[in-house]
């Protein structure tokens, strides 16, 4: 990213985004910035995930694990920095605005470089390709309506921009996303799978994040947001699949205690046919 492009995400922030970027700057020149945001994004993460509770006894061992590296204020500093994203994004909830705030703080800290080839799309193409794939008004009310509601794939979410934005297509509609749209988002790079979910989790939209391959169906992470689990999205969705007929199983199952747990994957278990074929062309569809 230019210096002239970094200058235009800065003076587009808000105040809490500053916070995080001063807060995680600071950390990083001892720590190496690239490894504080690995962590600071996997910590958050696990925070947001304790409804979870199958992979709650492990992910808190993986949150002491992380946090035991930092000093006692570092430590404060980063659960500070966690407290100024949910209140960044309460603020946006609150003024009815959307945007993918992760993707713009990552590039802003200039860490999308060639040399780990990660660059994040910005929001308002996303919000533009989004709309292209939802519709617009009568039509996306239309589609709402004839099942209930939508499933999205994004086989290649990074940070959750374009389900991000087909959740604003929905909402500028006049159509709620929390039950009208819910979204499997996969991507191979760990960190962007914890990216995607955090911000999922924070503007209450059902999704199944996945750590894994789109193309080969390998599947070694799930994070279900807070809004899947408690608005029984895995029921919702298993009995879509009914009415389908769909052959493949879907990666959820009810415990006995009504927690949610992720059945192992085989290869492309996690989509149908027509949806696979969308992922193996890096698309995101409506299915």
């Amino acid at each position: 990213m230019s210096k002239a492009q970094q200058r235009r995400y800065f003076n587009s922030a808000g105040e809490h985004q500053k916070a995080i970027l001063g807060i995680l700057q600071a950390i990083g020149r001892s720590r190496g910035l690239d490894r504080v945001w690995s962590d600071w994004i996997e910590v958050s993460a696990i925070a947001l995930a304790k409804l979870d509770l199958r992979q709650a006894d492990a992910r808190e061992d993986r949150y002491r694990q992380i946090m035991g590296q930092y000093e006692k204020d570092e430590a404060q500093h980063l659960a500070q920095a966690f407290a100024h994203l949910v209140m960044a994004f309460e603020e946006s909830q609150a003024a009815g605005e959307f945007g993918d705030l992760l993707g713009s703080t990552f590039m802003m800290l200039d860490m999308g470089s060639s040399h780990n080839g990660q660059f994040f799309t910005p929001y308002e193409v996303s919000m533009m390709m989004g709309m292209m794939l939802m519709g617009e008004g009568q039509e996306l009310v239309r589609k709402v309506g004839e099942r209930g509601f939508v499933r999205l794939l994004e086989p290649a979410c990074g940070a959750g921009g374009m389900v991000i934005a087909a959740a604003q297509s929905l909402h500028q509609a006049g159509v709620p996303y929390q039950q009208s749209m819910h979204a499997v988002a996969i991507d191979i790079d760990r960190r962007c799978a914890h990216m995607a979910f955090l911000q999922l989790a924070l503007l209450h939209i059902p999704a199944q994040v996945i750590h894994g391959n789109a193309l080969s169906g390998q599947a070694w992470e799930h994070w279900y947001t807070p809004a899947h689990i408690m608005s029984g999205w895995g029921a919702r969705l298993r009995q879509r699949d009914e009415e389908d007929g769909a052959a493949t199983k879907l990666l959820i199952s009810e415990t006995v205690d009504g927690s949610q747990t992720a059945i192992e994957p085989k290869a492309h278990s996690f989509m149908p046919h027509a949806a696979r074929a969308a992922a193996a062309a890096g698309q995101m569809t409506l299915f």
